[in-house]
């Protein structure tokens, strides 16, 4: 009996330590194609292109939406240019958290009309913060949806960044560039 016991533990050893080898070769292999698609991929980079949106907005409407954390939805808008010279309405929708470190985290999405009722949407994130004078800046992200014809299709799949500022009074100004790969 004392024989079958040793050697049912031989057995386990070895069975755990050809699992824990082959679990290994795995990660090394899996490794080592990841470093060989990298070193074959081209240079990954992003820049920031044209200006294609400056928008001017209002707050509408204001709510507390979660009383157990400092979140708020508001809704809001405005005009504003495309490509500098396409007016166009703006609306939309934000939900923003105020975190510890003082730092507002918002995401929320909108519409684009143009007076010839063309519409894109978009949504966006982005990270804020309050300054000495009471504004909120904040740098994000959106991305946008349009159709493949009319004014508003050069907006269709295209990835912005943005940086805005708002108000005491819930003014805004937001611009939004164009992400070039």
């Amino acid at each position: 009996m004392k024989y079958l016991l040793t050697f049912g533990i031989l057995v386990m050893s070895i069975f755990f330590l050809t699992t824990a080898s082959m679990i290994n070769a795995q990660m090394e292999t899996n490794m080592n194609n990841l470093t060989n698609t990298t070193n074959t991929t081209k240079d990954l980079t992003v820049s920031i292109g044209e200006l294609l949106l400056v928008l001017k907005g209002k707050g509408e409407g204001m709510r507390l939406t979660n009383i157990d954390k400092p979140q708020l939805e508001v809704s809001w808008s405005g005009n504003g240019t495309l490509n500098g010279n396409i007016p166009i309405m703006d609306l939309g929708t934000a939900w923003s958290t105020l975190k510890d470190n003082g730092y507002m985290h918002t995401k929320g999405h909108g519409i684009l009309i143009t007076f010839d009722n063309e519409v894109a949407k978009y949504t966006f994130s982005g990270i804020g913060e309050f300054d000495d004078n009471g504004k909120l800046g904040n740098l994000g992200s959106v991305n946008f949806d349009a159709t493949d014809t009319g004014v508003l299709s050069v907006l269709n799949n295209i990835v912005g960044i943005y940086a805005d500022e708002v108000d005491q009074n819930g003014n805004s100004i937001t611009k939004i560039w164009k992400l070039n790969k």
